[in-house]
């Protein structure tokens, strides 16, 4: 009877041993399995804020081209070729492409600060309307609720002094220069029976034009987009 008492008591204390370390697993499968179900909500919320951010990438240059065009005739309208030699910010227009660089005096036309200042009504001007009949900008606001500016840059090296007194004038030694087409050259075919001449200036020379647009959406997404534009 002795015998079997002590034998009995050392089956229990091996069961109870066992059931211990069969807990220990278990305990640590759960945490191993917790910390991969947080990871994965993690991925999977990454995924989707990337994801947006790339919708309101493509909303912020899909709109870019439209306002191109309104800015394009903007400053066909309100800029003259005398008003062309001089700076006007709240029309967004530089006679130099320096304005805005980190050091203007060196005249290297970087832009540099173009993605760190603040833009407002005092240096840029908002995307002018479209009146196409779909409402594509209004005061500024795209349909999908982005607000659009944009400044617009002569690229001449001048500095604001020799803007100031009047010296900033076109100098293919000083601006980059875009050449027209030669004159007599078609511009455009009537169905392939008629060429239409546009008239031109022989041997003219236009500067080029810095377009940067800052598109700022939802979430406070903000996109910059440049172009160069001639006359």
């Amino acid at each position: 009877m002795r015998y079997n008492l002590i034998l009995s008591g050392g089956v229990s204390t091996r069961t109870s041993r066992q059931s211990g370390i069969v807990l220990f697993f278990a305990l640590l499968a759960l945490a191993v399995m917790s910390i991969a179900a947080v990871a994965l909500i993690r991925s999977v919320d990454t995924n989707a804020l990337l994801s947006g951010n790339i919708v309101y990438r493509q909303s912020a240059s899909t709109t870019s081209n439209v306002a191109l065009e309104g800015i394009a005739q903007s400053i066909a309208t309100n800029i003259s070729l005398t008003d062309s030699l001089s700076n006007h910010p709240t029309l967004g227009y530089y006679a130099n492409c320096s304005q805005f660089d980190t050091n203007p005096d060196q005249l290297i036309c970087d832009g540099s600060q173009l993605t760190t200042m603040t833009w407002n009504d005092g240096n840029s001007r908002l995307a002018p309307n479209q009146t196409d009949g779909n409402d594509e900008i209004r005061n500024g606001i795209d349909r999908q609720g982005n607000e659009i500016r944009y400044i617009v840059e002569r690229m001449c090296n001048y500095s604001n002094a020799e803007i100031t007194a009047g010296g900033a004038l076109v100098d293919s030694n000083r601006c980059v220069m875009a050449s027209t087409r030669a004159c007599g050259e078609d511009s455009s075919h009537d169905s392939g029976k008629k060429e239409e001449f546009e008239p031109c200036t022989p041997g003219s020379d236009f500067p080029l034009f810095r377009v940067t647009l800052r598109i700022s959406g939802p979430k406070n997404t903000v996109t910059f987009l440049q172009s160069f534009l001639s006359n």
